[in-house]
């Protein structure tokens, strides 16, 4: 199995409410330093919408292949990367991580979820953030979901990592090819359904329908439509598309129903405050721990050092349980580059 990050980038900021700590490029040394861990074939690209700043863009240029696109927005940036696995013919086996510019990861991020899914062959998505879970009462007319209590009571681990059923996540997560390729036509159709499309997507994918009644109309715009034709048509498009996207999931075949497994606590986290930064874990800490990193690191380049550590691979504790599915694989080694 390899594994394929496709990192997308911008260079543009938004008014999100970030720590103090946040930078894009904080959070791309932190995915770096964890791809340092990854004991298994891998490779990076980088898919930049626009210029990048020339700081990010020497990282980037060192560490793999840089992918310029003129897509303009997130939704179109997304639909675009979906779309690479097929076009490139990467092995079905392999995994891929589709990555945005502002998450932060621990060290041990991509190295655990390469030991989940080798331990798990059965599961097919994989996220290192979510801060939600389905609760005891969810039906698939009526999935409800709960903050994470990271309880790791009874949860399997890989490689010591404890591992749950995710309900919902962004658009940072990953998916073995070849259900990436069964799903891409359903994945390229939800960003049409406008809103938080990352949740009505794990939803369906999972099979549970993604909208209530009192949703089908859409979310009102920052700006609305300036005309009242032009509104009803908006809320009229919107409610089409996400009945449809009702229909499929409903009528999505139970062994097309799709898994998702997050760590717990989570070992990344979106860079926005209030509910969408990941509880359970020091992210501040966890800043200073990347920066101390990067400037050990930009310190042995200057003098002429590096190299990698020479770790052996990490063998694969695999348990079951916990989340459904079939139990765990076994212990195994993962293949070294």
């Amino acid at each position: 199995m390899n594994l394929r990050v496709l990192y997308r980038s911008v260079g543009s900021e938004n008014k999100k409410n970030r720590p103090e700590y946040y930078s894009k490029q904080l959070a791309l040394e932190s995915l770096l330093r964890a791809a340092a861990q990854v004991k298994v074939p891998m490779s990076i690209h980088f898919v930049n919408d626009g210029t990048i700043p020339a700081d990010r863009l020497s990282l980037m240029a060192e560490a793999g292949e840089i992918v310029p696109v003129s897509c303009g927005s997130n939704r179109a940036s997304y639909r675009h990367v979906l779309r690479m696995p097929r076009l490139r013919r990467w092995a079905e086996d392999d995994l891929v991580w589709f990555a945005e510019d502002d998450y932060l990861y621990t060290e041990q991020a991509l190295s655990a979820l390469v030991s989940a899914a080798q331990a798990r062959p059965d599961i097919d998505y994989f996220t290192l953030y979510s801060t939600l879970r389905f609760s005891a009462t969810s039906t698939r007319r009526r999935p409800a979901m709960e903050q994470s209590s990271n309880d790791q009571l009874g949860l399997p681990r890989f490689d010591g990592v404890p591992w749950n059923r995710a309900a919902s996540t962004t658009s940072t997560f990953g998916v073995r090819i070849g259900a990436l390729l069964a799903d891409e036509r359903l994945l390229r159709a939800i960003p049409f359904v406008g809103g938080a499309f990352d949740r009505a997507t794990c939803l369906a994918l999972q099979g549970y329908q993604p909208f209530q009644l009192a949703d089908l109309g859409g979310e009102p715009p920052a700006v609305e439509p300036p005309t009242a034709a032009r509104r009803a048509a908006r809320r009229a498009a919107l409610t089409s598309v996400r009945l449809t996207l009702n229909a499929v999931a409903l009528t999505r075949p139970e062994r097309r129903w799709r898994t998702m497994l997050v760590p717990e606590p989570s070992l990344a986290t979106h860079l926005e405050l209030d509910d969408a930064l990941a509880a359970g874990r020091d992210w501040a800490a966890e800043a200073a721990s990347v920066t101390a990193w990067s400037q050990a690191r930009t310190a042995v380049s200057t003098i002429g050092g590096g190299g990698g550590s020479g770790s052996p691979a990490p063998e694969v504790a695999a348990s079951g349980g916990g989340f459904g599915g079939s139990p765990g694989a076994g212990s195994r080694k993962p293949s070294v580059a």
